[in-house]
Formats: structure tokens, sequence, C-alpha cells
């Protein structure tokens, strides 16, 4: 509160604080997820607000084929910014708050980036307003839009999605591509989003490996560019050809599919071979022994390799990429031995004892199979997985045990 009450007084902008783990070895102990360290945390300030009026409601398509409506509303300054777009997140957003149209809406900034309809003043909605219909066809492509039930919640997602799963759907391909050639996929220098939507625009690209056999000289002569930014474009392209087959499957865009999965994923199909060889023949389910890899992301991977133009990426991305084949740890003291983690740990996260068996050799499961080795058993284990463990003669270890293995 303290510093918020001073963000205006202070002679540079100001959006939040970080708190951050005051212990290097702490900080070392708890480690990163996939793009950010354990050991801090962001605390963004309150949000800052205004009016304005909605002009018209837009249709954004993103990579999965979500559709998110966008209100494009009369420009207005709010801490600082002009604002003349603000997200209405979901068609069940829009029939909540009962947003048309023409209404005067308040507009927040929320962790003083992404603006938002916080409300409709009703007062000021005029008498021939029609409610907001939202698209039950892509407006991209026109396929059926879907709602996807969800198991785990036994509800419907909010979402609703085009039913393309592949480079079929306009809207749906530019935003692949775009997330192939980012900064945590293929990292193309000087390959931004506007350069993929104006190659776009050109029918210079139409699928990601399309990147590969663009006309230089005829990119030179493009309004923008020349020669030097050409040939520049050209050898960050030819330097991205050296990929690991991690960051390989991360750039095609599998919903679910994360960075921390792609890993886990690479580790299990081993080189980019194995990954051309992958269709609706292959056994996913075998997948399921992958910890981190659950029904989900195994119902998202089938669907995507049961597309035709999805395969055919792939064989033709495996010409010009050099990938760089996965090797899994097999040293140390738990070579070949499986684990899996149940109950709550001491002194240790569980993250932080996955960490350390993978280092030593060892794997981990998800579930309690023929194939487990050992059942780590914390405080308070899942008595159904202690049972079945007994049931098939699985070694049952205390944390005690575990740190005599690993001395």
């Amino acid at each position: 509160k303290e510093f918020e009450n001073k963000k205006h007084e202070i002679n540079y902008d100001l959006d939040g604080l970080v708190y951050k783990v005051n212990n290097f070895e702490l900080q070392n102990r708890l480690g990163f997820i996939a793009n950010a360290p354990r050991w801090a945390t962001a605390h963004k300030f309150s949000a800052e607000s205004g009016n304005s009026k909605i002009l018209n409601i837009d249709i954004q398509i993103g990579r999965t084929g979500a559709l998110t409506p966008v209100a494009k509303i009369k420009p207005v300054n709010i801490g600082g910014v002009v604002v003349s777009n603000a997200t209405l997140h979901n068609e069940d957003e829009i029939k909540r708050k009962d947003i048309r149209i023409g209404d005067i809406v308040e507009i927040e900034r929320a962790g003083d980036v992404i603006p938002h309809v916080i409300s409709v003043d009703k007062s000021k909605r005029q008498k021939n307003s029609k409610k907001f219909l939202f698209p039950e066809k892509c407006p991209s492509c026109g396929s059926k839009v879907i709602k996807e039930f969800n198991n785990l919640t036994k509800k419907y997602d909010a979402v609703k999605r085009c039913s393309t799963e592949d480079y079929s759907c306009e809207k749906m391909a530019v935003e692949k591509i775009k997330h192939f050639i980012s900064k945590d996929a293929l990292n193309i220098d000087g390959f931004g989003k506007k350069v993929v939507e104006k190659f776009w625009d050109l029918k210079l690209i139409r699928l990601p490996y399309d990147i590969f056999i663009l006309d230089f000289e005829k990119i030179s002569k493009l309004d923008g560019w020349g020669n030097l930014s050409s040939s520049n474009l050209k050898y960050a392209i030819n330097k991205s050809k050296k990929i690991s087959l991690d960051k390989l499957i991360f750039s095609l865009g599998i919903r679910h599919i994360g960075q921390e999965n792609a890993k886990l994923l690479a580790e299990h199909i081993g080189n980019i071979e194995n990954l051309s060889k992958v269709d609706t023949n292959y056994d996913f389910d075998n997948l399921l022994s992958i910890d981190g890899i659950g029904e989900i992301q195994i119902k998202s991977l089938k669907k995507f390799f049961s597309s035709k133009i999805n395969l055919d990426v792939i064989q033709k991305l495996k010409s010009f990429l050099d990938v760089k084949h996965v090797k899994v740890s097999n040293q140390g003291k738990l070579k070949g031995k499986t684990f899996m983690i149940t109950g709550k740990l001491q002194g240790m996260s569980r993250a932080e004892t996955k960490s350390l068996i993978e280092k030593n050799g060892g794997k981990i499961l998800s579930s309690v199979t023929k194939k487990l080795d050992y059942l780590i058993a914390g405080d308070k284990p899942t008595p159904k997985k202690i049972l079945l463990a007994k049931e098939l003669k699985i070694d049952i270890l205390n944390q005690g045990d575990l740190k005599q293995i690993l001395d």
C-alpha cells in the first residue's frame, strides 16, 4: 500500500512489486518452473478504470481455436494509456454482464495491462439495442463452433472453439505460425508477428515449413525491406534449423502441451525419426506412464496426430531441421529404477524429490503398475496406492529409506 501510494512520485513507471526469498541456497533448492522462479512472486497494484462506449464486438481466433470476443471501444485514457480494445473473455461473460454494442461501460486495466469490461451502465442504454449473438460457426473457416466437456469438472468449458484441428482455418494457421517462430520455439530473430501477417497476406507462407523455402530475392524488393534485412532474416532462419526435440514438439502448438510437457514427451520419444512415425496407430496410452502426462494431454495428442496435414508438416520439417536427440540420464545410483511418490514429504517438496531421483538416473511414474519398482510413502499416503503396491509386491520406502539409497 505504501508503494502504491508513492508510485506517482517515483520517476519511472511502476505497476507492482516482486517479493523474493532472500537466501541463495533456498532459491537454488526451490528452482524454476517452465518460465519463472519458484522463489519469487509478483504483486500487481490495484487496477485503474474509466468509462467508454462499445462501438463494435469482434471475434478473435487463437492458435488453439479459442473464440475470444473483443470490444472495440471509443478511445479512452486509463492510467496514462489510451485504450481502444477491451477483452470480453467469453460468451458466458457477455451474457452474465449483458454487454451489447452501443453500451456505455466501465473499463479496467487489470494488473495495469489487459483492459476488460467491469460493468454496463444500463441507464444510458439505447432503447433499440439488441443482445449480442455469439457465432455458431467459425468466422474464419465456417467450421462448427464447439464447447468441450471437461471430465474433471463435469462441466462444459466456458470457451467456444473452432472444431478445426490443423491449418485449414486461416486465422488459426496464422496464430500457429506465430507460435512456431516465437522466442520459446524456433526463436527466429527479426521474424515477428507483424512479419508473419505480412508474409501471409502476400501468400509467401501457409504452413510452418514454408519459412524454409522463402524467396529472399523477392522479400528484398518488398516495401520496407532491402538486401541487408533480407539476408539477416535468411541467416536467422538458417540458424534456427538447429533445434532440440522438446522445442520442436512445443513449436507445433499442440493444445495442452506446454514447455514442460514437451520436455517429457521428447525424453519418451527420443528423436525426430520416432516423432515422424507417430500417427493414429501409435500407442498413446503408453504415455500415461509419464508423470505429468494425463488423459487431457493424451486426448489432445490423439486429435493432433489424427490430422493428415499435421503429419505432413512434421514429415516436411524433418527434411529441413537438424533436431538434437534427447539423451536421458541413465547414470547414477537409481539407474533403471522407477519411483512414485504418495503423501507429504518432510523438508522437501515433491518437485525437488522428483528432480533428485531423475538426476540419479531414476524415472518417475504417475500410477501404481507392475512397471513400478518403488513407492515412496510420505505422511498421509493414499491408502489405495499402498494397498495396490502391496498386492503387486512393490517395495514401499519411507523418506529415510530414499535418503539412505541416495547417501
